[in-house]
């Protein structure tokens, strides 16, 4: 028997009084969000410092279609944050409304979707709907700008599902043709959505389809563009995923993946503690053990013995869409992520609605009321806490606050916290908030690496060295190493072993104006070789020639090695370009 649903009568029949009420809601619990600001986790990247959001030419377009950023491919995402730039700017609560908006319609689509799995059941359909909207796991994914991703992968997600639906009514390629366009979207709004196909074929068997190898040819599109998206994404990644899986073993990455199934799972009914980072363990204790049996044991149970379809639906989407980010092959800083679970709990939110109402229904219809009080205080405590979440993304200091007081020993967010202050030029909060990172894990690179570069501001370059030597020892490859030791060479006035380290970096990155610049520099002041300064900074005019610094710099070696016209020639440009001139040297070279 097949089970053909009808996306337009069902959505037709359904009440407005429920879904309206669950988006109001919804939008009432993420309007502080509009008070936050950019955080320094990835805004910096993916926002506040990102080119490629201030040019939507045609040139614009083809950059953001053709570079990776923070070691992901999703220029739908970058897209949207582009038109979000050129409406404000750098406003911060203009991305957080498109972020709540973009939320708000994936809850209508959650609510659209459940009436088609349920067959019209409005309840059912709301509930879920609200669970999504309102549940405190998923304030990282809408709270926080970077998360962006999240938000729209999931939009054509789910519209892929909600096609997928008619299509299995009424047969139409058409229909098909559009789930696979969907998918493509999701896929370039974010890698995530891989799976998609893997979802379709759970909804294949919750809808009792008839089986026939037509499930899996009229997927193939969907399974090739998946492929090629995991092979880009896995390129892009590839330095990344080597180094984490050296540093975590095989029987590690299972307990990790088992000790996040479930995890994941509890959170569902108790989301708290929560923090914006879950650092991987030093150790495995005994819960990575437990969970990783709980998991399995469950999984082997549901495979064996359970028949329902509901429960086998909810808790394999549930899976499917957890798959990815298991850490089964480790990415990134956190053993688990509240962001993990935007679209997973889908399934939990099904399984759980869909089980309450037919119990209700059935035998347990005379806990009826009892129930629906004891989920309407549960609902009400998911709100509260969510409520109480939001303002957690005000601030990097406000973030990295909260991780620490889950995670007092976390390097990463000493780290992060400290370079807050960064910007903020305070140097001794920097220099204390680096080094506690430090005390946790010695080698931490960011931390060395910024510690140095503030002990340079700081005008202490003997200790500035001592980091950067220490960082070359563990890193000797990096190129923000090698330029960190370069630079404190010349600090401690060893100008020689700097330009020997400055010729390193200019023969491997000969396109990067400011490692010349820096050379000649050190030529011009401290080994007063004026020919080899102005060479190094005419070749780098030549790679950029709108910096103004440089063309004062070339003016000074004019004019110490006496030509005064050329002096002056160079000196006006470099005014005209912004570059601010003594008015003694101004004077001294006769500019105007």
């Amino acid at each position: 028997m097949t089970v053909k649903p009808d996306p337009v009568g069902v959505m037709a029949r359904s009440s407005w009084k429920i879904l309206i009420p669950v988006i109001l809601i919804t939008f009432g619990v993420f309007l502080p969000a509009l008070q936050n600001g950019f955080t320094n986790w990835d805004d910096i990247l993916y926002v506040t410092e990102n080119s490629l959001l201030k040019d939507l030419s045609f040139d614009g377009f083809r950059q953001i279609f053709s570079t990776p950023v923070v070691s992901n491919y999703h220029p739908l995402t970058i897209l949207s944050l582009a038109i979000n730039y050129q409406m404000s700017e750098l406003s911060p609560a203009g991305y957080h409304l498109t972020s709540i908006l973009l939320h708000l319609v994936n809850t209508g689509l959650v609510f659209w979707w459940i009436m088609l799995m349920s067959s019209g059941n409005k309840w059912v359909s709301g509930i879920t709907a609200l669970l999504f909207g309102i549940h405190p796991m998923h304030v990282e994914s809408v709270a926080w700008v970077s998360e962006r991703k999240d938000l729209l992968y999931t939009l054509f997600y789910l519209t892929a599902l909600i096609v997928y639906m008619r299509y299995l009514k009424d047969r139409q390629f058409k229909y098909m043709i559009i789930v696979t366009l969907a998918g493509l979207l999701s896929l370039l709004s974010k890698p995530a959505a891989i799976v998609l196909p893997l979802s379709l074929l759970a909804v294949d068997v919750y809808m009792k389809r008839t089986w026939s190898y037509g499930w899996l040819l009229e997927k193939i599109p969907l399974f090739i563009l998946s492929v090629v998206f995991a092979f880009v994404t896995l390129d892009i990644q590839s330095a990344r995923a080597v180094a984490t899986v050296e540093a975590h073993g095989i029987l590690e990455r299972i307990c990790y993946a088992g000790f996040g199934w479930i995890w994941y799972l509890l959170k569902v009914a108790v989301p708290y503690p929560l923090s914006a980072l879950h650092p991987f363990p030093k150790d495995l204790s005994l819960w990575y053990y437990l969970g990783t049996i709980a998991s399995l044991a469950s999984m082997l149970y549901m495979v064996l013995k359970v028949r329902n379809r509901v429960i086998l639906f909810g808790f394999g989407f549930y899976t499917i869409n957890l798959l990815l980010v298991l850490q089964l092959v480790s990415i990134g800083n956190a053993v688990v992520a509240e962001r993990y679970t935007y679209v997973p709990y889908i399934g939990i939110f099904f399984w759980l609605t869909m089980t309450g109402y037919k119990w209700m229904k059935g035998s347990g219809a005379k806990w009826k009321w009892p129930l629906i009080g004891v989920m309407g205080l549960w609902i009400s405590a998911l709100i509260l806490l969510t409520v109480q979440r939001i303002p957690v993304w005000k601030s990097s200091q406000d973030l990295w606050k909260d991780v620490l007081s889950h995670y007092p020993e976390s390097a990463r967010a000493w780290t992060n916290k400290g370079l807050d202050y960064y910007d903020q030029k305070n140097w001794p909060e920097v220099i204390a908030h680096l080094s506690r990172a430090l005390e946790v894990e010695p080698l931490h690179a960011d931390a060395l690496e910024w510690r140095g570069r503030a002990f340079l501001e700081n005008k202490e370059p003997q200790k500035a060295l001592q980091d950067a030597e220490l960082l070359y020892r563990a890193y000797p490859q990096k190129e923000v190493v090698i330029f960190l030791l370069a630079r404190t060479k010349d600090a401690t006035g060893k100008s020689n072993e700097a330009v020997s380290l400055y010729d390193k970096l200019i023969d491997s990155y000969p396109s990067k104006s400011e490692y010349l610049n820096n050379r000649g520099v050190i030529y011009f002041n401290k080994l007063k070789n004026y020919d080899a300064a102005q060479s190094d900074f005419e070749k780098a005019i030549r790679l950029a020639p709108e910096n103004g610094s440089y063309y004062l710099n070339l003016s000074r070696c004019y004019y110490m090695k006496g030509d005064s016209n050329s002096a002056r020639q160079y000196g006006v440009r470099a005014r005209e370009l912004g570059a601010t001139v003594d008015p003694g040297y101004a004077q001294l070279i006769g500019m105007q």
